[in-house]
């Protein structure tokens, strides 16, 4: 190459770098223009009739924080922190009405408020899932585990997400709490496997396996969650609340009847519809299963760190499983993480240096305040009561499927599904009981079913989720584009085969 010829290569690219700079410029500029134009333009509209002005300015900011979680012009928890801050310092406008400003201290009753998501047990579970991954990590048993499922079914990718479906399956049949499940349990062993084939997070080559396998994890637990009575704890809430608010007694073998036509299809076809909407860019590597047999073979025996990990996971399965009528999930979680410090198998200072389990732990823990703010607010309510009069004039089929997409889409309003839960399900099945012809037993369960698989349409709507969510392998303009068709697909698939199922067979 000659002088000129470099020359001109030099300047074309110092060129093609200031266009590359521009246009990243230019889409965070509109990343962050547009929740802040979404919520200004909802905050100067009249508020619609039935919602006083203090919910509809609340609902206003809540709106520019979730389209500020989609764009994210800057990271999501920082959005999450900045929005409850917000909440807080405007909260004698969007917070409390006439009559609580009259009674309440507003200044510490929004302060409290909005520290109130520290407090919630499943963004502290959450936070445990990330600190027993770095246990895995650290003592090399996340490495072996991940190697012996290399050696069994790494020779093509999609195998390895109907593996991790079925490995799901089987915990769900016992363990109540699907954070404990599949952020605790599957996620720190299959965050391991990416790495063997050169998919880093937070990177291109993501999309290599790693994504693909996330996906279909978090994707898998929800489908497993409406499964049993006994693999979500809101599904336990629910057949509560259906006793208290209508008198009827929802049982197990019920509630496993009248889903399984639609958890079978379900089950068959998660993991090939991820893997051809989210494909792996390696789709098979016929040498990993011979190679993962050989470092595994070069590992040797068990490690002593690795066997005290081993012991402490086995006691909090065991806890989870069987121990839930006399402790908290959370409580073992937080139990086990201080036995893995105690033990020496992880250091403290390695805990202080996990960043993504205190980001996620802000994040989740600044959107628990600001999804409950639309209770307390009377926003949720006051979208309920706008759909009772329009279904009680529909045929009872159609009003229980509009019931059930109203409950399914409301999910979006909520960081918890047992928020969602004890915020809806009791306003719903009380709008049920006054549909002409709608057995409330029949309405009752069909809504019931659906708390599990609601879980896949936002980044925070099921306790795993921020786990995926924060993992570096599903970014997030790609958690909500693939949340709203698999939520879409899960719903229509339930209305198509459980409605159905509900109605003629249950």
């Amino acid at each position: 190459m000659n002088f000129h010829s470099a020359a001109f290569l030099s300047e074309r690219l110092r060129h093609d770098d200031a266009s590359a700079g521009h246009s990243y410029l230019n889409r965070r500029v509109v990343a962050a223009i547009a929740p802040l134009a979404v919520g200004l333009a909802m905050a100067l509209m009249p508020p619609p009739a039935g919602l006083p002005q203090y919910s509809w300015w609340y609902l206003s900011l809540f709106i520019t924080v979730i389209v500020g979680l989609i764009t994210e012009p800057i990271p999501a928890a920082a959005v999450g922190f900045l929005g409850v801050t917000i909440a807080a310092v405007l909260g004698r406008f969007v917070l409390f009405s006439d009559a609580q400003l009259a009674s309440t201290n507003v200044t510490s009753a929004a302060i409290n408020w909005a520290l109130s998501g520290f407090s919630n047990a499943t963004v502290w579970l959450i936070f445990a899932a990330f600190v027993f991954s770095l246990g895995y990590e650290k003592t090399g048993l996340g490495k072996r585990l991940s190697l012996l499922l290399l050696s069994r079914l790494g020779g093509r990718t999609v195998t390895l997400g109907y593996a991790v479906m079925l490995a799901d399956l089987m915990l769900a049949l016992f363990m109540p709490s699907n954070t404990a499940r599949s952020g605790g349990t599957i996620f720190p062993i299959i965050k391991n496997i990416p790495g063997f084939y050169q998919s880093l997070p937070n990177d291109p080559s993501s999309r290599r396996v790693g994504g693909f396998l996330m996906w279909t994890a978090i994707a898998s637990t929800c489908v497993t969650s409406s499964m049993f009575l006994t693999a979500l704890a809101p599904n336990v809430l629910a057949v509560e609340l259906v006793r208290k608010t209508v008198h009827v007694d929802l049982s197990w073998m019920q509630w496993c009847l009248a889903f399984l036509p639609t958890g079978l299809v379900l089950l068959i076809t998660t993991p090939l519809l991820a893997y051809l909407i989210y494909p792996p860019e390696l789709k098979q590597s016929p040498e990993v299963p011979a190679w993962a047999r050989q470092e595994l073979r070069a590992m040797g025996g068990l490690a002593g760190r690795e066997i005290t990990l081993l012991v402490l996971v086995l006691i909090a399965l065991g806890l989870w499983i069987f121990g839930t009528a006399f402790i908290d999930p959370t409580t073992v979680a937080l139990l086990v993480v201080g036995l893995l410090v105690v033990t020496g198998t992880i250091g403290w200072s390695d805990v202080l240096d996990d960043k993504p389990a205190f980001n996620t732990l802000i994040w989740f823990g600044t959107l628990v305040p600001l999804a409950s703010g639309l209770g307390q607010t009377g926003v949720v309510a006051w979208l309920a009561g706008l759909a009772g009069p329009v279904l009680a004039t529909m045929s009872p089929t159609w009003a229980l499927v509009g019931l059930i997409v109203l409950f399914f889409l409301l999910h979006y309003l909520f960081a918890s599904t047992t928020a969602h839960t004890t915020a809806l399900l009791p306003l719903m099945l009380t709008v049920a009981s006054k549909i002409p012809g709608l057995p409330v037993a029949t309405s009752a369960l069909a809504l019931s079913l659906s708390l599990g698989i609601m879980g896949i349409i936002t980044p925070y709507g099921t306790g795993p989720s921020p786990v995926y969510a924060g993992s570096g392998f599903l970014p997030g303009r790609d958690f909500w584009r693939l949340g709203a068709i698999f939520g879409a697909y899960f719903l229509a698939v339930f209305l198509l085969v459980g409605v159905p199922t509900l109605l003629f067979f249950i």
